[in-house]
């Protein structure tokens, strides 16, 4: 994680040395390196790995409470829920501000999961398949909406399309201070739900049987995803698979006990993200790509893998 925060300040379109980033930090003389490494490189190396820390933990208390390997904030449509909201709000009214589009994302979030989880359980019960064919439902239906608010405000077409993308470029420091205390609030209640998280993984009548109150722990739930993939998608954009990608390689690691598995998940997002966003200043340089294509091109490969894996 050190080598990946310090590769993402001295990378770039130019390379700045381990003197220079120690002279802009601790030695501010106002030189255009100075500027560019605290106003520019500083900021994103703070927010990948938050929103990839975020987005990895979301995807883990996503495939625990949907049973479904293939279930992340993407696939149930949460990301395009929260990206639905902050659109509408800023183009029909004019929220602007960090803590206006960070309400706006958690909100959006809430009520995409709670809509999922809630057309797929009437049917009685969660079914592990049809909560993944109501999410992506759902979403594909958010991003349309999407389109369509944008294609009727041209003058802020330009601005949104980029940031629907995922990007952590150009993102003042105030993004990352921001969301911040909504990633370690999420992520400190992730690691409280961690042991009834684990009874989850069987059916609901074992968990109940083991004294875990299913709708509280539930509900929990999906506030925590919301509150993380809220703060992500205010922050960077809906920056896409990283909640499908990161725990199937943190279980690799620690298996399936989820208090291993949050923390190693939160640190391999973090990584992830981090390298990813390095990643896609070089793939078209010396233009930069954003970061959610990169990561929905890795995660894409990933789920058609799986996919076939399952079908074989």
């Amino acid at each position: 994680m050190i080598i990946a925060l310090v590769a993402s300040v001295a990378l770039g379109y130019r390379q700045y040395s381990p003197a220079a980033m120690w002279h802009a930090i601790f030695s501010f003389d106002g030189s255009e390196s100075a500027v560019v490494i605290t106003t520019l490189r500083i900021p994103r190396a703070l927010l990948a790995p938050l929103v990839g820390a975020a987005l990895g933990v979301a995807g883990v208390l996503t495939q625990t409470l949907a049973r479904n390997r293939i279930a992340s904030p993407d696939t149930l449509g949460i990301n395009g829920g929260a990206a639905l909201a902050v659109v509408a709000s800023s183009v029909w009214f004019g929220v602007g501000s960090i803590a206006g589009m960070s309400v706006a994302a958690i909100s959006g979030a809430l009520a995409t999961s709670l809509l999922v989880f809630g057309i797929a359980a009437s049917s009685g019960g969660f079914s592990p398949i049809r909560i993944v064919l109501v999410g992506v439902t759902v979403g594909g239906l958010g991003y349309s909406i999407v389109q369509i608010i944008l294609t009727t405000n041209e003058a802020q077409l330009k601005e949104l399309l980029f940031w629907l993308t995922g990007s952590f470029a150009d993102r003042p420091i105030a993004f990352a201070l921001g969301g911040a205390p909504v990633v370690l609030v999420g992520l400190a209640v992730a690691w409280m739900l961690a042991q009834p998280l684990d009874a989850l993984q069987a059916d609901d009548t074992t968990a109940a049987n083991l004294g875990v109150p299913l709708a509280v722990i539930r509900w929990a739930g999906f506030v925590t995803i919301s509150l993380l993939t809220g703060a992500s998608v205010c922050m960077a954009g809906p920056v896409g698979f990283v909640g499908f990608v990161v725990p199937h390689v943190a279980r690799r690691f620690v298996g399936l006990s989820h208090r291993r598995l949050i923390v190693t998940s939160a640190l391999i997002g973090a990584i992830y993200a981090t390298a990813a966003d390095i990643l896609a200043r070089f793939i078209i340089y010396p233009a930069e790509a954003p970061v959610g294509a990169i990561t929905s091109t890795i995660g894409g490969v990933v789920l058609l893998v799986l996919l076939k894996r399952r079908a074989a």
